[in-house]
C-alpha cells in the first residue's frame, strides 16, 4: 500500500471521525462533509468496482468534487492508470488524449459518440471504449498520465509513478513546521492541475486535515478564463480555509478581496503561487496584507513541484530554495535543468530522461534560491546584444492595472513591442497606458523599457492567439502584430521630454464588456445588501429563503410574458433575435411552477402566493420592477428588458449556487425546496454565452443605452427587493 493510502487508512483507525473532505458530491447539490472513516471505506468500495470492470485505463473529465478526488485516489489503490482530463481541452485534443492513453474506461462528462453503459460510478456517469490495439505500453509503475497543453495544440502525455507523487508530497510537508500547518485547504484549481491535485488532496490527507472541494463556479472560476469576484470572497468567507494554491492572477483578486474583507487574511496560514512569475511589488504588497503568500515553481514532468518559498526561507522576487527530491543546474546558455526525482517519461517513449530540459532561463543565487527570468525560446534580442525575456516585463507589469493584460514581443526593428488588451474591470485609455507604461520603465533597465504600445479589444476576441489552457502563442502574436504598422495606426508621445513614440491601435469594446463595466456600480451596491452577508454567516432562516421565493416568484411569472411582449415590439433590423428570444421562451416555460414547489416543500403557504395575498404578497421594488420593464418594452426601447436578462442571469452564475448551497446546508432542506437556485445556477452558465453572442451583436449606441439603463434600474429595484428580506424573521 501507498504512503498515501496508509495515511488516510491510520487516520480512518486514530481519527474515524475527523472531517477528510468538504464539498459536494457529484449526485447531491448540497454541501456534505465526509470523515476520514467513511473515505476510507469509498475508497476500497471504488478500488473494489475497479477490479471489477478490469481496465486498462481510466480517463476523468468532471467538474471538481469530493467524488473526483476518491476515484484518484481508488485508481491508486487499484494501480490502474488515470488520465485527468481538463474540461477546457477541445474535442480535438480529448480525442488526442484518448488515442494516445488507450483509455478503455471514461468516466464523468463525455461526448455522445463514446458508448454510455449503464454503470455509474459515485454518481457519474461511466462510458466503455474498445481497448485500442495501437495504444502504447505504459512505464512500470505509471498511475497517473497528466497531459501537458502545449503551444502546438496536441498534449504531451506525462507519465507519473506513485513513489514520485509521494515523494514530492512529503517534499512539500517537510517545508512546514509544526506551526505553520493549515488545519483546511480550500481547492480552487481543477484538480485536472497536477499541482492542486497534490496540494489539494494529497498534502491535506497525509496531514490528516480538511480539504474543501467545490465546483469551479462556487469559487469564481467559469470555464478557462472567467473570473466571478463576489463568488470568489462568498468561498472564502463561508469556509475560511488556512491553505490555497494560486496563480498570479488569482493572488491579485486575493489581494482585493482581502483589502475589502481584511479578516480573510487573519485565518491565512500558507498560501503557494504558482504558474508565472510574481513580481516581488505584489509579493511585498501581500505581505503587508498579512497574506502569507509563497511563491513556487514547477513542472508536471517533476511532479508540478521544484522549488518553494516558504516561512522558514524566503526571497521575494525568487522561485524559492530547490525541494530536497530534485536537484537544478544552469546550463552555459542559462536554460534550467532539473535532476533527481522526475517522470517515468513520455508517453509512448520508454525512455526515461536522466534530466529535465525546462526550456526556462534562470539563476540560482548565491543563498540557493531560484530565479526564472523566462522561457528560452522567447528570449528578444535587442540590436546592443541584450537577451531579454518577456515574461519578466510582463510580470512587472502585473503592479499596474492599466497595462496587466500585457504581452512583449519585438517589432519590425528589434525594439520591444506591448500587445495592451482592454479588461471588464479598467477603461484603458491611451492616457492612462501611456502612464503606466511610463512607471513600468521607471522600474526597468533602458535596455527593457518598452518603446512601443498597441492597445486592442480584450484578448478573448483573439481565440486563435491561445491554447487551450489561456498560454499565449506568441509566434502567432508576432505574425498578426510585429509586421511594420498600417496608416491606421497613429502615434503618441510617452511623455513630453520622451523621444520614444507610441503605436496605439485602439478599438472600442464589444458591447458585452461595455454592458459589464457600464453596470458594476450598480451590481455591487446590490451585493451589499445584509441578506448576502447573513448567508455567508449562516445567518439565515427559512422565513427568509420562502421570502425570497415569494418575491422570486413575482418576476418569474412574468419572465415569459415579457419574452413575448419584447419580440413582438422589436424592430425589423433586429429580426434575427427573434429566434433567440424563442428558444428562451421554451426554456423558461414553467418555471414559476418550480418555485411554487419549493415554497411547498418548505411547508409555505404557495396559495397565497399564488394569489398575491397576506404573506405572499409581491413587494414593491418587485412590482415597480415588473411594471418598468412593460412600460419599456411598450413606450420606449423593447430591448431594455435584456437588461433585466443580464441582472438575474449574471447574478445567478455569480453567486446563486453558491447561495443555494449554503442555504441548503444551514436550513437543511430536501432537495425538492431547491430546485429554483440550483437549477437556475447551472442553466444561466450555458444562458450567459449564448446572451453574450447575442448583445455583442447589438452596435446601435440607443438600444445599448437602452440595455444598460435598463440593467442598472433593475439592480438598483433588486436590491430593495434583497434589502427588505433583512426584515424578514
Amino acid at each position: 500500500m501507498s504512503a498515501l493510502l496508509t495515511c488516510i487508512y491510520n487516520y480512518g483507525l486514530t481519527q474515524p471521525d475527523a472531517i477528510a473532505l468538504t464539498g459536494y458530491r457529484a449526485s447531491s447539490s448540497a454541501v456534505v462533509e465526509m470523515t476520514y472513516a467513511q473515505l476510507w471505506l469509498e475508497i476500497e468500495e471504488t478500488k473494489t468496482s475497479l477490479l471489477d470492470i478490469n481496465p486498462r485505463c481510466i480517463a476523468l473529465r468532471a467538474p471538481n468534487s469530493i467524488d473526483w478526488a476518491i476515484l484518484d485516489l481508488a485508481a491508486l489503490a487499484a494501480n490502474i492508470p488515470i488520465v485527468p482530463m481538463p474540461m477546457f481541452f477541445t474535442p480535438q485534443q480529448v480525442e488526442h488524449t484518448l488515442n494516445e492513453s488507450g483509455a478503455d474506461l471514461c468516466i464523468g462528462d463525455w461526448a455522445d459518440n463514446i458508448e454510455r453503459s449503464e454503470l455509474t460510478l459515485l454518481g457519474m456517469a461511466v462510458y466503455t471504449k474498445s481497448k485500442a490495439l495501437t495504444a502504447p505500453e505504459f512505464p512500470k509503475k505509471c498511475v497517473k498520465i497528466t497531459f501537458t497543453s502545449g503551444s502546438t495544440g496536441n498534449p504531451k502525455g506525462v507519465c507519473l509513478s506513485a513513489l514520485h507523487l509521494e515523494t514530492v508530497t512529503q517534499s512539500l510537508l517537510d517545508t512546514l513546521s509544526e506551526g505553520e500547518i493549515p488545519s483546511s485547504h480550500l481547492v480552487l484549481l481543477p484538480l485536472t492541475t497536477l499541482l492542486e491535485n497534490i496540494t489539494g488532496i494529497y498534502v491535506p490527507l497525509m496531514l490528516g486535515v480538511r480539504t474543501i472541494i467545490l465546483p469551479g463556479e462556487q469559487v469564481g472560476l467559469i470555464g478557462s478564463s472567467q473570473f466571478a469576484a463576489p463568488a470568489f470572497m462568498q468561498a472564502l468567507l463561508t469556509f475560511t480555509p488556512q491553505s490555497l494554491v494560486l496563480t498570479p492572477a488569482l493572488l491579485g483578486a486575493l489581494i482585493q478581496t482581502v483589502q475589502a474583507q481584511p479578516e480573510i487574511a487573519k485565518r491565512l496560514v500558507f498560501v503557494a503561487v504558482g504558474g508565472a512569475r510574481v513580481p516581488s511589488s505584489i509579493m511585498a504588497l501581500a505581505h503587508q496584507l498579512n497574506i502569507p503568500a509563497y511563491e513556487g515553481y514547477g513542472l508536471s514532468e517533476c511532479g508540478s513541484v521544484v522549488s518553494l518559498n516558504h516561512p522558514s526561507a524566503f526571497q521575494f522576487g525568487s522561485c524559492g530554495q530547490v525541494l530536497p527530491h530534485c536537484q537544478v543546474e544552469i546550463a552555459h546558455d542559462g536554460e534550467v535543468l532539473i535532476f533527481g526525482s522526475s517522470m517515468l517519461g513520455y508517453l509512448g517513449d520508454s525512455t526515461p530522461p536522466q534530466y529535465i530540459e525546462t526550456g526556462d532561463i534562470g539563476y540560482l543565487d548565491d543563498d540557493g534560491f531560484l530565479h526564472i527570468t523566462g522561457r528560452h525560446k522567447n528570449l528578444v534580442i535587442t540590436p546592443f546584444g541584450r537577451n531579454i525575456s518577456p515574461e519578466w516585463i510582463e510580470s512587472e507589469a502585473q503592479a499596474y492595472p492599466a497595462i496587466r493584460n500585457m504581452l512583449v514581443m519585438s517589432d519590425q526593428d528589434d525594439q520591444l513591442l506591448a500587445i495592451i488588451a482592454a479588461s471588464a474591470a479598467i477603461t484603458e485609455t491611451p492616457a492612462k497606458v501611456r502612464d503606466a507604461i511610463k512607471q513600468l520603465n521607471q522600474t526597468l533597465p533602458d535596455y527593457a523599457a518598452v518603446s512601443q504600445w498597441i492597445l486592442v479589444d480584450s484578448f478573448t476576441q483573439y481565440p486563435h492567439l491561445f491554447t487551450a489552457n489561456g498560454r499565449p502563442k506568441r509566434d502567432e502574436f508576432q505574425a498578426l502584430f510585429g509586421k511594420p504598422f498600417n496608416k491606421q495606426v497613429s502615434t503618441l508621445d510617452l511623455s513630453s521630454s520622451d523621444s520614444n513614440k507610441v503605436n496605439n491601435m485602439t478599438s472600442t469594446p464589444l458591447f458585452f464588456e461595455q454592458l459589464k463595466q457600464a453596470t458594476q456600480q450598480q451590481q455591487e451596491l446590490m451585493y451589499q445588501a445584509p441578506i448576502f452577508t447573513a448567508c455567508q454567516q449562516g445567518d439565515i432562516s427559512l422565513a427568509n429563503y420562502t421570502a425570497f421565493l415569494t418575491q422570486a416568484f413575482h418576476h418569474v411569472k412574468h419572465t415569459v410574458p415579457l419574452l413575448m411582449a419584447c419580440g413582438s415590439r422589436l424592430p425589423e433590423k433586429y429580426e434575427w433575435l427573434q429566434s433567440g428570444i424563442s428558444e428562451y421562451i421554451e426554456e423558461e416555460k414553467g418555471h414559476h411552477e418550480w418555485i411554487l414547489n419549493d415554497i411547498r416543500a418548505c411547508g409555505a403557504n404557495a396559495d397565497d402566493v399564488r394569489r398575491d395575498q397576506h404573506q405572499g404578497k409581491a413587494c414593491r421594488a418587485i412590482e415597480l420592477m415588473v411594471a418598468y420593464l412593460y412600460h419599456q418594452i411598450d413606450r420606449k426601447n423593447p430591448l431594455a428588458f435584456f437588461g433585466m436578462v443580464w441582472v438575474l442571469e449574471g447574478t445567478s452564475v455569480t453567486v446563486g449556487g453558491s447561495i443555494a448551497a449554503l442555504v441548503q446546508s444551514k436550513l437543511e432542506l430536501p432537495d425538492a425546496a431547491m430546485s429554483y437556485l440550483t437549477s437556475h445556477s447551472t442553466l444561466d452558465q450555458e444562458h450567459i454565452q449564448t446572451f453574450e453572442k447575442l448583445m455583442n451583436n447589438i452596435t446601435d449606441p440607443d438600444d445599448q443605452q437602452a440595455i444598460i439603463a435598463g440593467a442598472n434600474m433593475v439592480f438598483s429595484l433588486y436590491g430593495d427587493m434583497l434589502n427588505s428580506l433583512s426584515a424578514t424573521h
